[in-house]
């Protein structure tokens, strides 16, 4: 049984046919609720999917979080079809993980947001070839099953990172080897709350689903010329794939936005 509510539709009404690949490829969603959504929930939970796949959060182990990238082709974004009952979206993406398939599914299960998802298939151009980038909607299934299983650091590390585990709370601390100007420190804002959108499906260490509370939840920042902080008064989700997402997030700042000298999380 998966583990967040709202997931009914998973057991029989998911589809998936999906073969990752560092190339790009065409991805259609399609998303069935059971009525017409009060408020464009749908845009939100896109936007999520789109923006973990370019800030560098769904290559896991398997792909450097460079590669990642994610447009939306066609589908409803603005104005007529983002209340549903019915989505349909096109996606150009390269370099997403097959785990994090689970990510996606997750996430849009909100997309009716007051109406719950009857159905939902994720179909890629590429064609399966039997091999571990290839999944189907059992693979997924038994993913949303787990209490354990998330996507893992790209194992290549370009900074040390130095982790003093906490309980509840967590702080983050990143020294840069460049001064942080007004672009930089927006950047790092940016990601510190985009890791949050991240893992937000994440259950928590007990392996609970967790209710994000956005006044205790959202980070406070504060920085110095080279050293910006975060700190999360609430942190309630599981530590290790909340790691390895923020590893992920900051090799890609890393190589694209400034070089990073050193982290330290209390997580």
């Amino acid at each position: 049984m998966p583990v967040l509510h709202d997931m009914e539709f998973a057991a029989g009404g998911l589809l998936v046919a999906y073969r990752a690949s560092a190339q790009p490829q065409e991805l259609t969603i399609e998303v069935v609720t059971a009525g017409t959504a009060e408020f464009p929930m749908s845009v939100a939970s896109l936007r999520a999917v789109i923006e973990a796949v370019n800030r560098g959060a769904a290559g896991g182990a398997v792909f450097d979080p460079l590669l990642g990238a994610a447009e939306r082709l066609d589908g409803p974004w603005d104005g007529e079809g983002v209340l549903g009952p019915a989505y349909r979206w096109t996606l150009r993406v390269a370099g997403v993980a097959p785990l994090f398939l689970r990510n996606v599914v997750e996430e849009l299960r909100r997309a009716g947001a007051d109406r719950p998802v009857t159905r939902m298939s994720l179909v890629g151009t590429l064609p399966l070839d039997g091999s571990e980038m290839s999944v189907r909607e059992g693979l997924v299934r038994s993913w949303l099953d787990d209490r354990a299983t998330y996507l893992e650091a790209w194992p290549h590390r370009e900074f040390p990172v130095d982790v003093e585990p906490t309980d509840h709370v967590a702080n983050l601390r990143i020294e840069l080897a460049t001064s942080i100007t007004p672009e930089i420190r927006s950047e790092l804002e940016a990601t510190s709350v985009w890791w949050l959108n991240a893992i937000r499906n994440y259950v928590s260490e007990e392996g609970f689903e967790v209710v994000m509370n956005p006044s205790k939840t959202l980070p406070a920042f504060g920085s110095s010329r080279t050293e910006f902080r975060a700190h999360y008064a609430e942190f309630l989700y599981k530590r290790a794939p909340a790691r390895a997402a923020l590893q992920n997030l900051l090799y890609r700042f890393h190589r694209s936005v400034a070089p990073i000298a050193r982290v330290a999380l209390q997580l």
